[in-house]
């Protein structure tokens, strides 16, 4: 019997993989969503919405082409793995290993011995001349080619059961994996993940048997698509206590294991029990229970509660401009990163106004332009959310010393918006971010496919030679984010807050 026939048996135990076992790829959601991951199995089918990732498309497709561009410098002899199911295509894994190929591309493994059965895919099995496997006086290690900056913990944790199952199938340790990162190579020792990659199964299987219910991110999103929308949903019905700001994953817990269960037992327990809950010596305990109480008390009344006068409403000036920076991301080591979108709603002229570059080069043109409709005088406020755009200024000073004064004057203009609800008011809002806050008071973008990630996209092909729509759906979405500014602005400046609660 050949003796990839031999391992294809021992490693299938006379089956195929099934839902009974773990595909290497529910790692990222089990680590990042596990939420998500429980409503695979337990939420009603109709309820997922599919909402498709633009930016995760383009960011795949540059993945494949710097791995190809690894590839061809590495690797003499490859073999791409395809077939017409998994079967075929962990045979022609086992065929591409016994023939000894630099590379083997998408390679396919299983080990499905025992009631639970793990399987998946690879980026790359390498050939590492020397030592013995079943193969010969060679074995294969796993190199994962991958965009992103630094080693991400599912991308260690996943390679690490790969390796467990590439070591079963060749009876030879890598001893190591390697990972290509857009900037650097790290080596992953598998070997010391193999009890974590054990206790992530464990969950795993927990999860699937519906054991317990794991907790879901903050709204607006708190789990991935498609069930995103569904989990949102499922936390505002619950009252989970994932709406309640400033708490951490453990902090959540001790007030679960106290029988806490949502915001409005919270607010049955009282600040006094809340603060003997959550007492430790490195936190102010005072405030976390006065952030807690408050917030579950401006949920239950569906409105903001008063919290500091001194910061609300903030000066206003002659002239009052809300704005926003959309940059684009680094998708290959040559691209580059610049803003490409400063838009602005003036709230006295009651329009919309954007400055827009289709490169670096006209990066600082855009800035140059931004700072001339602003004027030199001090008769302007410029409101933003985050300090992003005040701290993107900043570094441009150094960037472009041409503009050096005018990005300086900018930011003498700028009043952080969060900064200044966030000290004046408890919003029924599971955060600050923009996302969360202005729908908490009713505000609604107008698109549904164009995030910030999804406009980069849409600018990207804009510049391709896309056409005119791509590019007015990333001024609408900019638009938008400026008018959530006025949006929340206006109505806490029309809407009475109620008194402290505690």
């Amino acid at each position: 019997m050949p003796i990839t026939e031999e391992i294809f048996n021992k490693m299938s135990a006379g089956r195929v993989p099934s839902e009974d076992d773990f595909h290497a790829g529910k790692m990222y959601l089990l680590l990042q969503d596990p939420f998500g991951l429980w409503c695979n199995y337990h939420a009603p089918k109709e309820e997922a919405v599919e909402e498709p990732n633009l930016y995760e498309n383009m960011r795949g497709r540059t993945d494949r082409g710097n791995r190809d561009a690894w590839i061809h410098e590495y690797c003499r002899t490859t073999v791409i793995i395809r077939g017409a199911g998994d079967t075929e295509r962990f045979k022609n894994t086992l065929d591409a290993m016994a023939t000894g190929v630099d590379g083997i591309i998408g390679a396919c493994l299983w080990d499905l011995r025992g009631p639970r059965g793990a399987w998946g895919t690879v980026n790359l099995l390498f050939k590492v001349n020397g030592g013995v496997s079943l193969f010969g006086d060679y074995h294969y290690k796993i190199v994962q080619l991958k965009r992103a900056g630094d080693l991400k913990e599912h991308y260690a944790m996943q390679t690490a059961l790969m390796d467990t199952i590439l070591t079963e199938v060749q009876s030879a340790k890598a001893r190591n994996a390697l990972f290509v990162l857009r900037s650097k190579e790290q080596t992953l020792d598998t070997d010391s993940l193999r009890e974590r990659v054990q206790a992530c199964l464990e969950d795993w299987a927990a999860i699937k048997a519906g054991a317990f219910v794991p907790e879901a991110k903050k709204p607006p999103k708190a789990a991935h698509a498609p069930w995103r929308v569904y989990a949102n949903k499922y936390v505002f019905e619950h009252k989970d206590l994932i709406l309640l700001p400033h708490l951490s994953a453990a902090q959540r817990g001790l007030l679960r294991g106290a029988g806490l269960k949502n915001y409005e037992e919270v607010l049955d327990a009282g600040p006094a029990k809340i603060k003997e809950i959550l007492a430790d010596p490195q936190i102010p305990s005072d405030a976390l229970a006065a952030e807690v109480y408050s917030t579950a008390a401006a949920y239950r009344a569906h409105k903001p509660i008063a919290r500091g006068k001194e910061f609300w409403p903030p000066a206003q000036a002659a002239r009052n401009l809300y704005f926003d920076f959309e940059a684009t991301e680094t998708f290959t080591r040559d691209s580059i990163s610049f803003v490409y979108l400063i838009g602005l709603w003036d709230k006295e002229m009651g329009k919309f106004v954007s400055f827009i570059a289709k490169s670096e080069a006209e990066e600082e043109i855009i800035f140059k332009q931004f700072a001339d409709y602003i004027g030199g005088g001090a008769d302007a406020n410029l409101y933003h959310w985050t300090e992003y755009e005040v701290k993107k200024m900043q570094k441009l000073c150094g960037k472009y010393p041409a503009i050096k004064a005018d990005l300086e004057k900018l930011i003498s203009r700028c009043v952080d918006l969060k900064i200044a609800v966030e000290k004046s008011f408890y919003l029924p809002s599971p955060s600050l971010s923009l996302k969360a806050a202005a729908p908490a008071f009713g505000f609604r973008w107008r698109q549904t496919d164009c995030g910030a990630m999804d406009s980069m996209v849409y600018f990207t092909k804009w510049l391709a030679g896309g056409p005119q729509e791509l590019m007015d759906k990333v001024l609408t979405y900019n638009e938008d984010d400026c008018r959530a500014m006025v949006f929340i602005e206006d109505y806490l400046n029309s809407h009475e807050a109620m008194e402290p609660v505690i």
